[in-house]
């Protein structure tokens, strides 16, 4: 089989430290500054992609290069610049699907100026082949998406080939809800349960009763909790393995303490070496955060002891403040309190949120009975003669 021919060559010339390079039709080779030839092939190939600045502009993937990078990225500048929230955490996401399902595709030697819908759409039909209706095509293709809207946004191209692309027909599997029976079987009056010891029955009640998220929790300091006014306030959330910041949504709330929490924080605070005002509430004895993959063994291993099958039902840490929303929505507590104690900005976000059981719907088929048995034809009369007017 004859060897490949590339549309470059890079020699080293005799006496010179540097590498030197030559395209396909240059008659002459040019200095690549460069002592490797690993670096004087990159430099090659970056001349064949061309300048930003040349008639055909950048491929795609010289364009994407300084893309989800946080020190280089512009689309990140400018949601910092403009107090926008971004995490690092997102970042490094957005940049591992890239790396893994954009760069390693065709899509990406197309020039950025010459992208058409076209290419859009053959490169998510691709994916689709290759990974099948699942979120990491639709996140995927999200990450091109917002490049390519920031390059639209800066004028680097005259229009934005991916408007009117949409979603893919992924259905996430809805997230499983405990029982009530399951949730007084994990967490009995004394602790700690199928949870192994003191600090993870206390972290694990502190989400199934309060709703608190995974950042909120392990960012909670001992003076955000209020003990004689039976409420924890929630300043503050990891975003990342070292940044902290505001919560989701950027909004400081208050939440009740049930009794039950409160005796077990006030045990595990006796028991803690590091109990100041200012300390972790849940650290290790350096005073360093407790890590998300303490957090989510934690779980696993409680779910095994307590024998829930969490994979089956899909039932996972963030399970406990679907559950606990359920429960208050189907006891009929007000809806904007429980968004307002939970962290929600929108009954939108909260009904994802609101699984209903049967018996919640009693009344309503109590209220069917009753009109097929006759028994509300007044009311009934009533509506038609609404209608009729």
């Amino acid at each position: 089989m004859p060897r490949r021919q590339e549309p470059f060559s890079v020699v080293r010339r005799p006496g010179s430290p540097y590498w030197y390079y030559k395209l396909g039709p240059w008659k002459s080779y040019k200095s690549s500054g460069k002592t490797t030839k690993a670096d004087a092939i990159t430099v090659a190939l970056e001349a064949l992609e061309g300048p930003a600045e040349s008639p055909g502009g950048p491929t795609l993937r010289k364009y994407v290069e300084p893309y989800f990078v946080w020190e280089t990225c512009p689309h990140v500048k400018r949601l910092v610049t403009e107090g926008k929230s971004i995490t690092h955490y997102h970042v490094r996401d957005m940049r591992s699907i890239m790396e893994n399902h954009l760069l390693t595709d065709p899509v990406v030697k197309v020039r950025l100026s010459a992208l058409k819908r076209s290419h859009i759409l053959d490169y998510r039909e691709r994916l689709i082949e290759r990974l099948g209706y699942t979120r990491t095509v639709q996140k995927a293709i999200g990450v091109l998406k917002t490049i390519l809207k920031e390059a639209y946004f800066r004028e680097d191209i005259t229009r934005d080939p991916t408007v009117g692309i949409g979603t893919t027909r992924y259905q996430p599997k809805e997230i499983g809800i405990f029982t009530a029976e399951e949730l007084r079987k994990l967490f009995p009056a004394e602790p700690p349960g199928p949870w192994g010891d003191l600090t993870g029955y206390t972290v694990f009640l502190m989400a199934a009763t309060t709703g608190m998220r995974r950042g909120e929790i392990l960012a909670l300091t001992w003076e955000c909790v209020r003990f004689q006014e039976k409420c924890i306030e929630i300043r503050q959330a990891w975003k990342d393995r070292h940044e902290i910041g505001p919560p989701k949504w950027g909004k400081t709330r208050v939440t009740p303490m049930p009794e039950q929490l409160a005796k077990a924080l006030e045990q595990y605070r006796a028991r803690s070496s590091r109990a100041r005002d200012t300390d972790l509430i849940f650290c290790y004895g350096d005073g360093k955060r407790i890590g998300n993959t303490w957090w989510a063994k934690r779980f696993t291993a409680a779910m095994n002891q307590a024998k829930i099958d969490r994979v089956k039902r899909n039932i996972r840490p963030h399970s406990f403040r679907h559950t606990l929303n359920s429960i208050l929505r189907e006891q009929g507590y007000d809806a904007a309190r429980i968004r307002a104690a939970l962290g929600w900005s929108s009954a939108d976000v909260q009904d994802g949120y609101t699984h209903w059981s049967a018996d919640a719907f009693n009344e309503q088929r109590k209220l069917v009975d009753d009109v097929f048995a006759g028994q509300t034809q007044e009311g009934l009369s009533d509506i038609d003669t609404d209608r009729s007017s």
